[in-house]
């Protein structure tokens, strides 16, 4: 089965066999999660200053990031995904609706006639899912489908972070994993310009949180120092997830079919 093809049936497979135990979320219930109310702080000084930005999420899942946005105040949302039909509750929190867009195949070949439509795309989870193969490809489509000075941004979990083996074996549909270097060097060499990784600050922690944080901390130091010590780390990005952002720069696309 050809690589894309393997990671939209898993996702499909997984919809329809637990739809009956994810039945669609209110906005009232959804706009007080924790995970909701961490993302609108997290983000607060990420996104675009101007409210009517056009914004897209990559695999928006149950919706947490699109609802972060709706709470801060942003209206102009899109989110992309595989079998959204379980999904369409999530038109229903705001006013114009939510668009929601299925991914037929691949995410290079949904962006491929989205040219300069987007000021700001989120990816959580996400680009470890894409083939090596297609990482250019999907990458370029992406960059394209950013307005010029455009925020790209994704989450992956981290290769070099304590638990990493743990980290890509956890589902079946991851194909690559990442590191500090190696993403950083696929957003430059695509293009992107202003690439910088973020460290998340919680929001409103609780005394459990602290206390995990704290614990957390010895760990962090110790990988930090074996890596070091073994010279195989260039990024200094030790965490267990990499968080980061880039612009679309000056360059004209790299965007070529031919890396699908």
């Amino acid at each position: 089965m050809e690589p894309h093809a393997f990671v939209k049936e898993v996702y499909r497979r997984m919809s329809l066999r637990h739809a009956a135990t994810q039945p669609p979320i209110p906005w009232t219930a959804m706009q007080n999660q924790p995970q909701v109310l961490q993302a609108a702080h997290e983000l607060r000084d990420i996104l675009p200053p101007d409210r009517n930005a056009a914004i897209l999420d990559i695999g928006f899942g149950q919706g947490w990031f699109l609802a972060a946005c709706l709470t801060l105040g942003y209206r102009e949302l899109s989110g992309a995904d595989f079998d959204i039909a379980q999904k369409n509750y999530i038109r229903s929190w705001s006013e114009p609706p939510i668009q929601l867009h299925e991914i037929e195949d691949n995410i290079g070949d949904f962006l491929a006639d989205r040219e300069q439509q987007y000021d700001f795309i989120h990816l959580s989870h996400v680009i470890e899912h894409i083939p090596k193969y297609s990482l250019l490809w999907v990458v370029d489509a992406l960059y394209r489908a950013l307005r010029p000075g455009g925020m790209l941004m994704l989450r992956t979990p981290n290769m070099e972070g304590p638990c990493a083996n743990s980290s890509f074996f956890v589902t079946l549909a991851h194909e690559y994993g990442f590191c500090g270097s190696n993403l950083e060097s696929l957003l430059d060499i695509c293009g992107f310009d202003d690439i910088r990784f973020c460290r998340p600050t919680t929001f409103r922690p609780t005394l459990k949180q602290r206390a995990g944080a704290l614990l957390r901390r010895f760990f962090l130091k110790e990988n930090e120092i074996r890596h070091r010590l073994f010279g195989v780390n260039t990024g200094g990005v030790f965490d267990a997830e990499l968080v980061i952002t880039a612009k679309r720069g000056a360059m004209p696309p790299f965007f070529d079919p031919k890396y699908r």
